[in-house]
């Protein structure tokens, strides 16, 4: 099959590589916000552990997907090395 031809294997690479960077921009990110909301409001992290606990794992999702789709596609042999 030739390669610009439908269905493209490398359509997606580019949002996939986005949300990478969202994830590690947001993991970085957030840690300096969830202190300011400390220092701004004292004992106001515990009550929202969840919502932190959340918003880490959204990063750590994006970041292992990514990681995940590369290691599925060189094991499927799609990435041309």
């Amino acid at each position: 099959m030739p390669e610009d031809s439908h269905p493209d294997p490398n359509r997606w690479w580019k949002h996939r590589r986005r949300g990478y960077y969202a994830g590690m921009w947001w993991a970085f990110l957030q840690t300096p916000i969830w202190a300011a909301v400390e220092l701004a409001q004292p004992n106001t992290l515990p009550a929202m552990g969840a919502v932190i606990g959340w918003s880490y794992g959204i990063s750590v999702t994006l970041i292992v997907s990514y990681f995940g789709n590369n290691i599925a596609e060189a094991w499927a042999g799609k990435v041309k090395q």
